[in-house]
């Protein structure tokens, strides 16, 4: 079977824009793909915040003219977008290009999905418009199924933001468009598109698919749910998360549409770019160290981030936490056991951005423990490797986790994690045992602060226990985390969607 050409549809993509894992997962994927073979051409946004990197390993050029998006019934809804295509370095037999799609208006905003002032009010448009370009550079790229040229393969869209192209590809477009494979992958259930029916029209999606239920959800329009219905295979980001999203707890009103397409859902880990998260060649980090030299280095780089945090710097042990604060990444739960952590003896270090309450909340436990608790709002790559490098431990108290990606960095770095039993956490991270030498994290029996310091707990008595903790920290950096296991399974996914 020739190469597969995917089409590869994502609203952010590292390291052009991103806000947290989509972005990592989409750029790690894409690149391994290409590496395995397959000629992938990812087609994101050019925001206003889009960096274009200067790397010697990509080059860009501008296609001449535009790329056109009709997104009403009327000519004066056509959008015509500039493409900026970047090419990159691949260390296989494959090709990668990301192409990004320019429209001022539309997407060159302070913000990927909103800013200061909040959510952009229309970010429907705005992703539906980038999947009907994404169609049309396909169409440039590899021609038009609909003249009879082979065009993409396989359409794989990521999140409700690239959902609309499988909804075109199967709903309006011609049969040879209906005829290309397409995949759905969900990174998080709990993000769903709903519009209103009014929105049919503009955004040039049929009414019939509306009227027939493939569209419609509780009496909206949902995006994703269209797609789910539509696509010919859905996959998740960890094989628990895909058996979550079958159960009333967990799907968000969706678990009946999944539990009836089971057949077609299946759930692939995330790998992560284990050549940038790499202790022993990392600049970002005071001293670089493999686990053979782990003990010394990882104590200079203790000391470093205790300088830099304002921490004392003495040997307790270092409990870090870096996240998206949000609800659902359950910080409020680690927040109620810092003053507990604090009186056992440890160290703690908070570090993320996003709602304003819990903003407050991280400011003024740093306050109320001076010396012991440090706080940083911020979203810095640098200082989270610089944080991996030199935790101890690493908190994750997710309410809900569909994979995760920084338990998967800070074992690479050493640092072990503590995570909640949910999603790929529990895909991610096995159970400590010392005696029989077994397991890379603590898993908390249950999604609760008291769980949660259970497990605290049980990481003090190990690090008291040195020939345990360096062998538990052994095994965490030996685990294989990169993104080829995970390519070959989209690999063999396409060629049983091909065949």
């Amino acid at each position: 079977m020739p190469s597969p050409r995917v089409l590869m549809i994502s609203s952010e993509v590292d390291p052009f824009a991103r806000t947290g894992g989509l972005g990592d997962a989409v750029a790690g994927l894409s690149s391994a793909l290409a590496v395995a073979g397959a000629d992938v051409v990812v087609v994101t946004p050019r925001y206003g915040v889009t960096r274009i990197p200067t790397e010697a390993s990509m080059a860009s050029t501008w296609w001449p003219g535009t790329v056109a998006a009709r997104v009403g019934w009327g000519a004066e809804d056509v959008r015509q977008l500039g493409v900026l295509e970047v090419r990159h370095a691949v260390a296989g037999p494959g090709a990668l290009r990301t192409c990004l799609v320019d429209h001022p208006d539309l997407f060159g905003r302070d913000g990927i999905y909103g800013d200061a002032h909040g959510t952009f009010g229309d970010n429907a448009l705005r992703f539906v418009v980038l999947s009907l370009a994404a169609l049309e550079v396909a169409a440039r790229v590899w021609g038009d199924p609909g003249a009879g040229s082979r065009g993409p393969d396989i359409i794989h869209a990521h999140d409700w933001h690239a959902a609309p192209a499988i909804l075109t590809a199967r709903l309006t477009a011609s049969e040879a468009w209906r005829r290309v494979r397409t995949v759905l992958t969900i990174h998080n259930l709990a993000f769903q598109g709903v519009l209103g029916p009014d929105a049919l029209d503009v955004l040039a999606l049929p009414r019939a698919a509306f009227a027939d239920g493939t569209l419609r959800h509780d009496g909206q329009v949902s995006l994703l749910a269209g797609a789910i219905a539509l696509a010919d295979q859905v996959t998740t980001v960890s094989p628990t998360y895909a058996r979550e999203i079958q159960t009333s707890t967990g799907g968000f009103g969706l678990d009946g549409l999944l539990r009836a397409r089971a057949g077609r859902l299946v759930g692939i880990l995330n790998g992560i770019d284990t050549a940038l998260f790499d202790p022993a060649h990392d600049g970002a980090i005071q001293a670089t160290y493999s686990a053979a030299s782990f003990a010394r280095e990882k104590r200079a780089n203790r000391g470093a981030l205790a300088r830099e945090m304002g921490l004392a710097d003495d040997d307790s042990p270092m409990f870090c936490s870096v996240s998206r604060l949000t609800s659902q990444k359950g910080i409020d739960l680690l927040l109620d056991i810092v003053p507990a952590l604090v009186h056992r003896g440890a160290r703690v270090v908070l570090v993320g951005a996003g709602d304003g309450h819990l903003e407050l909340a991280l400011r003024t436990i740093a306050e109320r423990h001076p010396g012991r608790v440090a706080s940083r709002i911020a979203f810095d790559g640098a200082l989270a490797r610089r944080i991996y490098a030199g935790a101890d431990f690493f908190v994750i108290p997710s309410r809900f986790e569909p994979c995760g990606l920084t338990q998967l960095y800070a074992m690479r770095y050493g640092a072990l994690p503590i995570v909640s039993p949910v999603g790929g956490l529990l895909d991610t991270v096995t159970r400590i045992d010392a005696v029989r030498d077994l397991g890379t994290g603590f898993v908390a029996s249950a999604v609760d602060p008291y769980a949660l310091l259970v497990s605290c707990e049980d990481a003090f008595t190990l690090f008291a226990d040195r020939v345990g903790h360096a062998a538990a920290v052994h095994r965490a950096m030996a685990r294989e985390s990169s993104w080829a296991a995970p390519a070959r399974q989209y690999v063999a996914l396409y060629e049983r969607l091909l065949a």
